[in-house]
C-alpha cells in the first residue's frame, strides 16, 4: 500500500488562508504551501502532488493569474520538492478546466487540448515522477488531457481518478466504473481510480473497475459527506471512520490511497498506520 497525502484546499482553508486559487498561494505564500506537505509527510504520506490542481490556464484565466501561469506552475514543483526531498514521489497535478467540455457544455476539444498542453509543456520538464489527472467528470476532458501528454511525447507513467458522485458509481456525466476502467486502460492510463464526490459511489465505481481491469488502483476519498456549518463547508468524518473506509477499499484491491476535501493529518496517519500493519 503506497500512502498519499491528504487535502490542500480545504487543509489551507482550515488554516486560515485566504484565497482566489490555491494555485496563487505558490508565489503568494508559499510557506503555507511548504507547511502542508511537510506535515503531510510527518503523517505517513509517502505520495504527493504539486499544488496545481487549479493551476491550469484556464483556471488561472478566471482567477485573473493567466499572466503567471508558468510561475505558479513551476514553484508548485520547487515548493514540493523543497517540502518533501528528492527520494518521495511527487505527482505533476492536473485537475478539471473548470468549464464544461462539449457535449455538455461550451469548451471544445481543441481549446482543452492547448490548456493542458501549457501547464504539461511547463511542468514535465521539472522534477516530478508521474502525471496525474483527477476529478474529472467527462471522459472527453480526460481525453483532452492525454492528447496533450501524447503530443508532448511524455515518457512519465500516467494516473487518472474520476470524481463518482453517485451513490452507483456514476459521475455527474454519467459515467460509471467499468466504462471509465474500460476507457482509461484502452488510452494507455497506467494506473485507474476515484477521488473525491461520494464515498458510497467511489467504492461502488472502485469495485465495478476492479471487476474489469488489472490496472493498479487509486483512491483519495473525501472525509465523509460535506456539511454546510454556520455558512461554510465542513467534512466531519473521524480520522478513525476514515481508516475504517479506507480498509473497506483495501478489501476491494486498491493499493494507492490517499486523502481528498477535508481530509487532514489525522486521516492520513490512519492510512499510514494500514500500511505499517502489512495493507
Amino acid at each position: 500500500m503506497l500512502v498519499c497525502e491528504g487535502a490542500m484546499g480545504s487543509e489551507l482553508a482550515a488554516r486560515g488562508v485566504s484565497f482566489r486559487n490555491t494555485a496563487e498561494l505558490n508565489l503568494t505564500q508559499p510557506d503555507a504551501i511548504l507547511g502542508v506537505h511537510r506535515d503531510y509527510q510527518a503523517a505517513g504520506a509517502q505520495v504527493f502532488q504539486t499544488n496545481t490542481f487549479a493551476g491550469n490556464l484556464l483556471m488561472l484565466e478566471r482567477a485573473g493569474l493567466a499572466e503567471q501561469a508558468a510561475a505558479i506552475q513551476t514553484a508548485a514543483v520547487g515548493l514540493a520538492r523543497e517540502a518533501i526531498g528528492p527520494e518521495a514521489l511527487l505527482a505533476l497535478n492536473i485537475g478539471p478546466t473548470g468549464h464544461l467540455p462539449e457535449p455538455y457544455g461550451d469548451l471544445p476539444h481543441a481549446p482543452a487540448v492547448a490548456c493542458f498542453r501549457q501547464q504539461l509543456e511547463v511542468m514535465l520538464p521539472l522534477d516530478v515522477d508521474f502525471v496525474l489527472l483527477e476529478t474529472f467528470e467527462a471522459l472527453e476532458e480526460v481525453e483532452a488531457a492525454l492528447e496533450a501528454l501524447r503530443e508532448l511525447r511524455c515518457q512519465l507513467p500516467v494516473a487518472a481518478t474520476m470524481s463518482f458522485s453517485n451513490p452507483q458509481g456514476a459521475t455527474m456525466m454519467g459515467v460509471n466504473g467499468q466504462q471509465a476502467a474500460h476507457t482509461l486502460a484502452a488510452l494507455g492510463v497506467d494506473i485507474i481510480g476515484a477521488n473525491c464526490g461520494d464515498q458510497v459511489g467511489l467504492r461502488e465505481a472502485l469495485r465495478q473497475m476492479a471487476e474489469v481491469t488489472d490496472r493498479p488502483l487509486m483512491a483519495q476519498p473525501n472525509a465523509g459527506q460535506p456539511e454546510l456549518v454556520e455558512g461554510r463547508t465542513a467534512y466531519r468524518q473521524s480520522a478513525e471512520d476514515f481508516g475504517r473506509y479506507a480498509q473497506e477499499l483495501l478489501e476491494l484491491g486498491v493499493r494507492i490511497i490517499g486523502g481528498c476535501c477535508g481530509t487532514r493529518t489525522a486521516h492520513i496517519q490512519q492510512l499510514a498506520r494500514l500500511a505499517r500493519a502489512g495493507a
